[in-house]
């Protein structure tokens, strides 16, 4: 079962309204993905050219609309009822593609940091991409085995970025950023740990009722 725990839920009236503005005006849900794609990349230019540290409150507001308009294009989908195959690939495509756009950004932008002296923030940051990368593999190729949703754990992309957006925002007026980082390090390598252990034992349990099903129909 996919988790509760999910922001989306939260937000959902916001992004159903911004949906319906978007498509009163003949907005697509490809364009709308393009939209949260070029946000992404402003995040990143405003995180690493404008001054500090005012550069990380612009790079959170950027980060909450880029994770917002990543609900809008699917609630554009259904209440046009334009959804499309194109459309869902082109969507993860755009996803994966803006959190490493995210993530270079903040590897170039804690390229000489180091954590309390001893840890290299760029690792850091290295390690919550791969991690991140991992927690969505490993949904998209379960769901190639079985029909539903295998979102489980509390990381998923709409908390991830929400995370970021937080943690900008109390970098700004506290400092502690690299120690922020790290906590999401630990908290998306947590999830993919998780997620795998979750995701094996779901498709063993379906792997058996499969078996039993068909020991049945042959008795």
């Amino acid at each position: 079962m996919p988790s509760k725990l999910r922001l989306r839920y939260v937000f959902r009236p916001v992004v159903k309204l911004i949906a319906k503005g978007l498509s009163k005006i003949g907005v697509s849900p490809n364009f709308a993905t393009i939209i949260m794609f070029a946000f992404a990349i402003s995040s990143v230019i405003f995180l690493l050219f404008m001054p500090r540290p005012l550069n990380l409150v612009i790079f959170a507001i950027l980060i909450f609309i880029t994770g917002i308009m990543d609900g809008v294009d699917g609630a554009i989908a259904r209440l046009t009822d334009k959804s499309t195959q194109f459309g869902g690939f082109f969507d993860s495509v755009m996803d994966r593609l803006s959190e490493f756009v995210i993530f270079f950004g903040l590897l170039i932008y804690c390229w000489n940091q180091k954590l309390w002296t001893l840890i290299d923030v760029k690792l850091i940051v290295l390690m919550s991409f791969l991690a991140t990368l991992m927690i969505s593999y490993m949904r998209s190729r379960a769901e190639n085995f079985y029909r539903g949703d295998f979102d489980v754990g509390i990381m998923g992309r709409s908390e991830r970025l929400f995370f970021l957006f937080i943690s900008a925002l109390i970098a700004y007026f506290y400092g502690y950023y690299n120690e922020l980082l790290f906590l999401f390090m630990l908290l998306v390598i947590g999830t993919a740990i998780f997620r795998y252990i979750k995701i094996s034992q779901q498709l063993k349990l379906r792997k058996n009722e499969v078996v039993k099903t068909q020991e049945n129909s042959l008795n």
